[in-house]
């Protein structure tokens, strides 16, 4: 292995370093890795920050808690991203595309300044706007897409399964309290993993499943969320702080370039989510159907949060919302 790529895989590992480390750890000379670093910075594939004196914390790019010359976007192992994936393409920027399993563990990498521009759900991105104030919402991006998968008669379900601080967990509980259960009476399980969530439903270790697209399309008995409490804010866009103050311009011709391409969504890009979530395009594509693709953010995303218990004054809307 080369010193680049040997000084590349070491960063990948540790996250971030010393450049003195580098040269000790690695057995290089200081020149070479010198070179090599100012090679790899003008790539943006690392980036380097002066600590003392001559010393500089070297980062590899997906762990620098500052915004890199790539576009670090975060979504999560959904389908309601075509207009997304399409918007990014016009943008005309560098970027790279990280799929999470967990909307918590997504939130909390835009929240950290790991990840410049995250979709994840709306009412975990208000929650940790509002207690971090380390992000800003620009705009709700998707309606709907989830739903109830049970097997038998959901009027005997008893234990429901779900993603935790999640759309899942508050569609959910919405949901079935709008149906006449009492909530309290039931038994929720929380999972991680939706892998293993879905393999622990087929073992009937729970009666019912709140699932997402495209997901929810390899079920018979399903009941989504929309039938029930009508349209919902499902996924949005935020950004975290710094990157927001140092590359609006960006953010916005990100906004129009992903309203632009609600029209335009189809195969093509139903292909391109199959192979970043790793699931047959067929069904991703009739997944579509599930959403409402949408680009804006007005005060009616905000208001539906009051049917989760969650009730934002305009001072709390307006500290967390950037309206591009």
């Amino acid at each position: 292995m080369d010193a680049e790529k040997r000084i590349l895989e070491f960063l990948k590992r540790k996250g971030s370093a010393l450049q003195s480390e580098i040269v000790n750890e690695l057995g290089l000379a200081k020149s070479t890795v010198s070179e090599i670093l100012r090679k790899l910075e003008s790539e943006g594939l690392i980036v380097r920050e002066r600590v003392a004196g001559k010393s500089y914390r070297v980062w590899y790019f997906e762990s620098s808690p500052k915004p890199c010359k790539i576009l670090r976007v975060g979504i999560l192992r959904a389908s309601e991203y075509p207009h997304v994936i399409l918007g990014l393409k016009k943008l005309g920027v560098r970027y790279h595309i990280k799929v999470f399993d967990s909307a918590l563990e997504l939130t909390k990498e835009i929240a950290s300044g790991r990840i410049d521009v995250g979709f994840s759900p709306f009412i975990t991105q208000t929650v940790f706007a509002l207690l971090l104030k380390s992000m800003r919402i620009h705009a709700v991006v998707a309606l709907n897409g989830s739903g109830i998968a049970y097997k038998g008669d959901l009027r005997d379900c008893k234990v429901f399964a779900t993603s935790e601080f999640s759309a899942m967990e508050s569609n959910l509980k919405l949901v079935l309290e709008t149906l006449g259960y009492d909530i309290h009476n039931l038994t929720f399980r929380y999972f991680d993993s939706i892998d293993v969530a879905l393999n622990s439903f087929k073992s009937c270790e729970f009666d019912a499943i709140a699932v997402w697209e495209p997901y929810l399309q390899n079920f018979e008995r399903v009941l989504h969320f929309k039938d029930v409490v009508g349209d919902y804010p499902c996924c949005s866009m935020a950004s975290n702080v710094e990157f927001f103050r140092e590359r609006r311009k960006e953010l916005v011709e990100l906004k129009n370039c992903i309203k632009d391409s609600i029209d335009e969504v189809g195969e093509d890009v139903a292909k391109d989510i199959a192979k970043l979530i790793r699931f047959d395009w067929k069904i991703v594509y009739r997944s579509f159907d599930s959403y409402k693709f949408v680009c804006d953010l007005s005060a009616k995303y905000f208001r539906f949060l009051e049917r989760y218990g969650l009730k934002l004054t305009q001072e709390n809307v307006r500290s967390i919302a950037d309206h591009l």
